[in-house]
C-alpha cells in the first residue's frame, strides 16, 4: 500500500501540528541560533503542500511550523522523477553555505534523483543546483533516495545513500558537494535478501572519535508498523559495517540471518503510549550532546507521525546506543542512587510488537558504575551489560550491550 503523504488530514487542520507530521526529519542550526527541522512533504494543517517541510526551535523540544524551503519540486527533479513532493532532505552545513541534499522519487520505483540545493542560512533561500545521482527503474538496482552526508577521519565528505531494492552505497563528495567521479553509483555498504524486498534504508554514519569507529545507524523492515533502526560499526568509512555479533551488514543470502543491533523499536512507554515504527534517523551533533532524530507513529492511528529526538552515547566498548525516553530538555542533576523498580525492554530483532516491558527490581549498589561516570559494566535482569546512563526530563534510563549483542533498555519506574 502506497502513502498518500499529501492528502489533506482534516484531523491537525487546527492550528500549529508542532512536530507532528514530520517524516524522515533532520535537524540544523541557523545562523540566528534557531533549530531547524527539515522533513518529508506530507500533510499538515489540514491541506496539502510540497516543497520540504521546514520546523523551528529554541530547545529541540517544542516545535513551530516555519513554511517550505520550496514552492513545490524544482523541474529539473520532477521532470526525471515524476515525484509530487520531496523526500528525506539532508541539510549539512560547508563553510558559508547550506547544503540540501533531497530525493526526488515515487512510491516503489527506482526511477529517482538525489538533488543538490544551496542556500546562505538553513532559513533560505533556496535555490536548486543539480542533481547528484540518478537511478532508473529498469535500468539500476540501487534507488537514488535517502541521502546522508558522512565525514571520514580526514574531514572529507562521502554520499551514503539508497533504500529498498539496492541497500545502502557510499561514495566520495568533493569539496564542491558533488560525487568526485561524475556518474558514481557508490559501493555497497548495506544489503538485505530479495525476500524480505532489501528492506533498509534512511542510513547515516557518525565516527566516534575515541573508539576511532564509524557507526552506520540504518532503519529496517515497513515504514508502516515494524521500522526499527539498527547500528554497525567498521573501521573504515566504506566498510565493512558488523553488528555487535560480529555479522556483516552485507548479506542478501537465503534464508534471511538477522543482522544489524537493534537500537530503538517500537514499544509501549511507561505512561502507556504506543510509539510504533520508529525510523529514517538522523544524527545532530550539539553543544548539548549528540542526539539521534527519527519519526515516530502513534500507535493507536499509524497514520498520525511525529518526530522524536534522543540521546546518543557510547559505551565503554565504543557502542552508540539510544535513551529509552525522548529528549525533553536539560536535566543538571545525576541521582546518586538507581535502586528501585525498573521496567526492562529487550530488543531482539525478532521481538514483539510493540514492546513491553518487564518489571525488574534493581538493589542499591547495582548501577553504582553508571551513576559514577555514566557509564559502565552493571548487572540488570540478571545479564551483564556494557551500558551508559541517560537522565531525562520524564525520568532516568539505561540503556546497555549484552554479551550476545543484545540491547536492553531500562527506565525507572
Amino acid at each position: 500500500m502506497e502513502p498518500d503523504y499529501l492528502a489533506p488530514s482534516a484531523d491537525l487542520a487546527a492550528g500549529d501540528p508542532g512536530a507532528w507530521g514530520a517524516h524522515d526529519p533532520t535537524v540544523v542550526a541557523a545562523r540566528d541560533g534557531r533549530w531547524l527541522m527539515f522533513s518529508t512533504d506530507t500533510a499538515v494543517a489540514g491541506a496539502p503542500g510540497a516543497g520540504v517541510q521546514i520546523r523551528q526551535s529554541d530547545d529541540l523540544v517544542t516545535w513551530r511550523w516555519f513554511g517550505h524551503a520550496f514552492d513545490g519540486v524544482p523541474h529539473e527533479a520532477a521532470e526525471w522523477s515524476g515525484a509530487r513532493g520531496i523526500w528525506a532532505p539532508e541539510v549539512v552545513v560547508r563553510g558559508d553555505e547550506y547544503r540540501m541534499y533531497y530525493s526526488a522519487s515515487s512510491f516503489g520505483s527506482r526511477t529517482s534523483m538525489i538533488a543538490l540545493a544551496t542556500a546562505p542560512d538553513a532559513t533560505g533561500p533556496w535555490a536548486h543546483v543539480g542533481p547528484i545521482v540518478t537511478t532508473g527503474h529498469d535500468v539500476d538496482v540501487v534507488n537514488a533516495i535517502d541521502a546522508a552526508v558522512v565525514v571520514d577521519e580526514e574531514g572529507r565528505d562521502w554520499l551514503l545513500y539508497g533504500s529498498f531494492f539496492g541497500g545502502l552505497r557510499i561514495l566520495p563528495l568533493g569539496e564542491d558537494g558533488r560525487p568526485v567521479r561524475e556518474g558514481d553509483k557508490g559501493s555497497e555498504v548495506v544489503v538485505r535478501p530479495e525476500s524480505l524486498h532489501g528492506a533498509v534504508e534512511g542510513g547515516h554514519i557518525l565516527r566516534d572519535e575515541e573508539s576511532g569507529t564509524f557507526a552506520l545507524f540504518c532503519s529496517f523492515d515497513s515504514l508502516f508498523d515494524t521500522y526499527n533502526i539498527r547500528v554497525a560499526r567498521s573501521d573504515s568509512v566504506t566498510g565493512p559495517y558488523r553488528d555487535a555479533a560480529g555479522k556483516n551488514m552485507v548479506d542478501p543470502s537465503e534464508p534471511p540471518h538477522p543482522v544489524g543491533t537493534v537500537i530503538v523499536a517500537g514499544y509501549e512507554a511507561p505512561d502507556g503510549t504506543h510509539w510504533a515504527a520508529p525510523g529514517h534517523s538522523s544524527h545532530l551533533v550539539t553543544d548539548l550532546g549528540i542526539f539521534l532524530v527519527h519519526h515516530v507513529r502513534d500507535g493507536a492511528d499509524p497514520t498520525h507521525h511525529t518526530a522524536h529526538l534522543r540521546r546518543l552515547a557510547w559505551t565503554t566498548g565504543g557502542w552508540p546506543l539510544a535513551s529509552p525516553l525522548p529528549y525533553g530538555g536539560q536535566v543538571a542533576q545525576v541521582p546518586d542512587e538507581l535502586s528501585g523498580e525498573w521496567l526492562v525492554y529487550e530488543l531482539v530483532p525478532d521481538a514483539p510488537n510493540p514492546l513491553r516491558p518487564r518489571r525488574v527490581p534493581v538493589t542499591e549498589g547495582q548501577l553504582a558504575p553508571l551513576a559514577q561516570s555514566g557509564r559502565g559494566r552493571v548487572e540488570l535482569d540478571g545479564r551483564s551489560l556494557d551500558a551508559v546512563l541517560f537522565v531525562e526530563a520524564d525520568g532516568v534510563a539505561v540503556a546497555g550491550l549484552d554479551d550476545r549483542g543484545v540491547v536492553l533498555w531500562g527506565i525507572r519506574a
